[in-house]
């Protein structure tokens, strides 16, 4: 069984040398070009934009949506997807605040049973995956309107406000001048960053993604990793979901309602192939940058809300076509 194991991985991981080494890294250069010259344009534009406190408040902005999009990224290398990830982060909160609330409750108690919902969550979809074999898209989609709906019965579809000074810090603190979410969302991206690219469980994300059916005959055991991977990601919604209903300070039914989809298009800016097998921690990283900073630029130049999300929408349009365009798609027939 040793051999069997063995031999076979090595192959792929060179594969995936080069693939980093290519597609990836003009993945990188193209969403950092574009993180510059968002910069360098609302610079011009506002002259409030270019300073410390706004590029704060960005980062404050950013922390949710990139505390999720990490996990989301091992998920699309994979080859799976998670539509329910803002339905999660939903129903954490709901659960954490009715928890704060609650009389001699302890933060720490708050705390892991928002990790522990997140988990929960994460296992329920990567169980109808990986047991019984449904698609992804369908069984996140489902269970995002479940969730959701759980979400609103907690409380009867009522805010849930939190006046703890304590746990509202974990949102809105500051350490040595920055804010505390910002350093958990970093403290996320160094530890991802390590587990892609220099763990074994890592590279056995990338060869799934590659070519499950190649990864399953050299004796990985797909269905236990793709399962774990959606733990993960319960889990990371679960960090989220916590940080955004301190950040409120109030439980929220209708929370996270856009995260799913700004964390999903930070993952293809970041040039995570939607078919799997491709993209990196860093890409996702300048990739939520890029969309954090396209929303708050526009929100100081005065731009319709609804004219925002039309351009935002625009943005993952393209770089899904510039994703289909270096998969080979124009060269297709059909």
């Amino acid at each position: 069984m040793s051999t069997q194991t063995g031999t076979p991985r090595t192959v792929p991981a060179e594969s995936l040398k080069k693939r980093l080494s290519s597609g990836d890294a003009s993945s990188l250069i193209t969403v950092s070009t574009a993180l510059l010259a968002l910069i360098l344009f609302f610079a011009i534009k506002s002259p409030y934009f270019f300073r410390i406190n706004n590029f704060l408040n960005i980062g404050l902005y950013a922390a949710i949506v990139g505390t999720v999009a990490c996990s989301m990224t091992f998920i699309n290398v994979s080859g799976q997807i998670d539509l329910s990830v803002g339905s999660q982060i939903a129903l954490v909160g709901m659960v954490v605040a009715s928890v704060v609330r609650m009389e001699h409750a302890s933060i720490a108690l708050a705390l892991l049973s928002g990790v522990l919902v997140g988990a929960l969550c994460g296992a329920f979809n990567g169980f109808f995956i990986t047991v019984f074999k449904l698609n992804a898209f369908i069984t996140t989609l489902a269970s995002m309107q479940m969730l959701r709906g759980m979400a609103y019965l907690i409380s009867d579809g009522q805010t849930l406000v939190i006046s703890d000074l304590a746990f509202k810090f974990i949102g809105r603190g500051y350490i040595a001048g920055i804010p505390f979410t910002l350093i958990v969302m970093i403290f996320c991206y160094l530890l991802f960053h390590f587990i892609s690219k220099y763990t074994v469980f890592g590279r056995t994300i990338y060869m799934i993604g590659g070519n499950q059916q190649a990864s399953f005959l050299s004796g990985i055991k797909v269905n236990r990793i793709k399962f774990l991977l959606y733990v993960i990601n319960g889990t990371m919604a679960g960090v989220a979901g916590i940080m955004l209903c301190a950040q409120t300070g109030s439980g929220l039914p209708m929370a996270a309602m856009n995260t799913n989809m700004q964390a999903l298009s930070a993952v293809i800016l970041g040039g995570a192939g939607l078919t799997g097998g491709r993209g990196t921690i860093l890409g996702t990283f300048i990739g939520v940058l890029v969309l954090c900073t396209l929303n708050n630029g526009m929100t100081m130049l005065n731009v319709q809300t609804f004219w925002q999300d039309v351009i935002v929408g625009m943005v993952l349009l393209i770089s899904v076509s510039i994703d289909a365009i270096k998969g080979g798609s124009l060269k297709r027939k059909i």
